[in-house]
């Protein structure tokens, strides 16, 4: 019995050997392939998430880069962003409510502004006596008190800056003197104010008998020549230059006598009408 028992034993371990040897390969080779599957996935899952990152960093980089060339690139000077056309062509008249808008720098010809009240008082900044000369540096009475042309147009920070000195002065300074304390001044308001327009008032004619007057004569040919060179600065500054001066000359070049006081340079209530019609349809607005 005992030796039948261990050959049946013997037997039945020979015959189990394969069965076992086939599930073992079996579970290999399914842990064999599970390993690669996995190994796949996961490389390509990590594909995926380098393009991800990839793609996400490169926008990231060009928001950066976009970021840098707008922090980095100079803005557009006040020269460069003008196209300016002097003198300032006719255009579509705007109404009297515009002048609320402007400030008048000037001496005595633009006091009459606020004299008569044509434009808001508070927006003239002239005084009698007034020459580009002194602009720069001397006081005037003005609605933030008494104060030089520049810190009143600094609190007052208009849009419109209209600018007309010279008419006293003309006749004793030269022209070079005057270019030359016009162009700081404009510089210096360009300088505090970069976004308002500025407009360069040619100074207006005198009368025939100014022009031969025994005290202080004043000569057309000088303010042409004077204004030939506010002209200039203008157009160098690219800032803007109206022509009042032609708009209120006679057929003869000069100042009708009917249009001007007794001194044959300041205006009279009604050509300060002219001037202010003829800025009004010559705007860059």
């Amino acid at each position: 019995m005992s030796g039948k028992g261990f050959e049946a034993y013997s037997y039945n371990r020979k015959k189990d050997r394969p069965v076992i040897r086939f599930r073992f390969k079996v579970v290999f080779l399914i842990t064999v392939v599970t390993f690669i599957l996995c190994f796949v996935i996961y490389m390509a899952e990590a594909n995926i998430n380098s393009k991800k990152m990839n793609s996400v960093g490169f926008s990231a980089d060009s928001s950066v880069l976009s970021s840098s060339q707008e922090a980095t690139e100079p803005e557009p000077t006040q020269k460069e962003e003008k196209n300016v056309i002097n003198p300032v062509p006719e255009s579509e008249p705007l109404s009297e409510t515009y002048f609320g808008r402007c400030a008048f720098v000037g001496d005595s010809i633009s006091v009459g502004l606020a004299d008569y009240q044509l434009v808001p008082v508070k927006n003239v900044f002239a005084e009698l006596g007034m020459n580009i000369e002194k602009i720069n540096t001397e006081t005037m009475k003005t609605a933030y008190g008494d104060v030089t042309a520049i810190e009143a147009l600094k609190e007052a920070k208009p849009e419109n800056i209209y600018i007309m000195l010279g008419s006293n002065g003309i006749a004793w300074l030269s022209t070079g003197d005057m270019i030359e304390c016009y162009s700081q001044f404009v510089d210096e308001i360009k300088k505090e104010l970069p976004d308002s327009k500025i407009y360069i008032l040619s100074i207006p004619p005198v009368t025939a008998e100014r022009e031969i007057a025994e005290e202080e004569p004043i000569l057309n040919s000088d303010i042409d020549k004077y204004n030939s060179e506010l002209l200039k600065m203008a157009d160098e500054k690219k800032i803007y230059y109206v022509d009042i001066n032609t708009a209120l000359k006679g057929n003869d070049g000069k100042f009708p006598s009917d249009m001007a006081e007794k001194d044959g340079m300041h205006f009279v209530k009604t050509t300060y009408t002219v001037m202010l019609d003829y800025i009004l349809s010559h705007t860059v607005e």
